[in-house]
């Protein structure tokens, strides 16, 4: 639970700055192309200007230098400006020299749908006059250099954030969580201690009340206590199971036959189920192997069968299902039965949780089993499930074998 908080503050951190610190990035790179294409497209436009004022009725566009040279233009960074007119990919009208890059680079600027932009190292602008495209392409290696060094920059800055985000939100993810595990753990080591605690005197209680019985025969008042003493020790346990899987995850590895563990599994709940009537149907693939340990495979299904049991009534149907699904073991079991609200499917999970508050406490359930048994399916890495369907509950266990 603590590490699950942890991960959520720390990824919830790590997305906000980093959304923050890209943003950013991205604005002032976008910024500074368009500031780049923008100040190249508007010298076009001075160009083209002093071009259409010094030129009528010919049968070219004047060349970039002999515009510069006529009229004396300063303009130490652009190496040249050629306009071609594009005619369904076709090169139909050209300045003078103009080399054979520039007339691929003009037909591959024709076919995109921006109005300017760069592409090698000349900046482009596009005109249509009606079937034609208009290209004029600024060579201008100095600006589209400091360009790329603006958007390396900006990757390089990128990167370097996201790295420094995650030490930041890893810190204060752990910052923040730190007073609630402080918490959690005096709670746990509360629960523990005071289950052990608590174990003696029920012992006590117990002993007393069958010497009790044993003198005086058979009294409700005793059956009450000894009833009362089960239910305890039986809280206490559980308890206990709890706390002790939460101070550790080491799992005492075995490779078993889990078909057989699960068949047994099953039979010691024969005469429980013949006792209230339920069918049984098992479909149990034979020779699944499984590495771990089998006291936490009988515990699962001990658990989820005893509550299958507790919830299906007379003449209905149980049924246990055990296959492989490519690289997962599938635990499966299903009980005919009122089905569980969609909104309780993963509350029921939770310790001490239950749906029927007033049964539950009739029967003497307090909700532990199921947590018990998805903090050992979470020790495994697997996951498990809740769902209704067809007028059949089902508990749903995948383990990776």
């Amino acid at each position: 639970m603590i590490n699950k908080l942890k991960k959520r503050i720390f990824w919830i951190i790590q997305l906000l700055l980093t959304t923050i610190v890209l943003g950013v990035l991205i604005a002032f790179t976008v910024f500074s192309y368009k500031n780049t294409i923008t100040s190249a497209t508007m010298l076009m436009d001075r160009i083209e200007g002093k071009e259409d004022r010094e030129i009528t009725q010919i049968d070219r566009p004047k060349d970039f230098n002999e515009i510069r040279s006529e009229s004396n233009l300063v303009l130490p960074e652009i190496e040249g400006v050629y306009k071609l007119h594009i005619d369904d990919g076709l090169v139909v009208r050209e300045s003078n020299e103009v080399t054979e890059e520039i007339r691929d680079y003009a037909i591959e600027v024709s076919k995109k749908n921006s109005e300017e932009g760069y592409i090698g190292n000349y900046i482009y602008k596009v005109r249509r006059f009606a079937n034609q495209k208009e290209i004029t392409l600024m060579e201008n290696e100095s600006a589209i250099k400091r360009l790329r060094i603006i958007v390396i920059s900006s990757v390089i800055v990128g990167v370097v954030g996201i790295v420094i985000i995650y030490l930041i939100a890893k810190k204060i993810s752990e910052i923040i969580v730190k007073p609630v595990e402080e918490a959690f753990e005096k709670q746990k080591q509360f629960v523990s201690d005071a289950s052990h605690e608590l174990k003696t005197p029920l012992a006590v209680i117990e002993a007393n009340a069958d010497v009790l019985q044993d003198k005086i025969g058979n009294d409700k008042w005793i059956t009450y206590i000894q009833n009362e003493v089960q239910s305890m020790n039986k809280l206490v346990n559980d308890l206990l199971t709890l706390a002790k899987m939460e101070n550790t995850n080491r799992i005492n590895k075995e490779k078993f036959d889990l078909s057989k563990e699960v068949q047994m599994s099953v039979a010691v709940f024969e005469s429980m189920i013949y006792e209230k009537k339920i069918n049984l149907e098992t479909n149990i693939k034979e020779n699944i192997f499984f590495n771990g340990d089998k006291d936490d495979i009988k515990h699962i299904i001990s658990i989820i069968l005893d509550n299958a049991i507790k919830h299906t009534e007379k003449n209905k149907k149980i049924i246990v299902n055990l296959e492989k699904e490519k690289n997962d073991i599938k635990i499966e079991i299903k009980n005919e039965g009122e089905p569980i609200p969609v909104d309780e499917r993963e509350k029921i999970f939770e310790r001490f949780y239950r749906v029927d508050k007033a049964r539950n406490r009739n029967e003497k359930r307090y909700g532990l089993g199921l947590a018990i048994a998805k903090q050992i399916v979470d020790k495994y890495k697997g996951t498990i499930q809740a769902s209704s369907k067809s007028g059949f509950t089902s508990f749903t266990v995948k383990i990776n074998d």
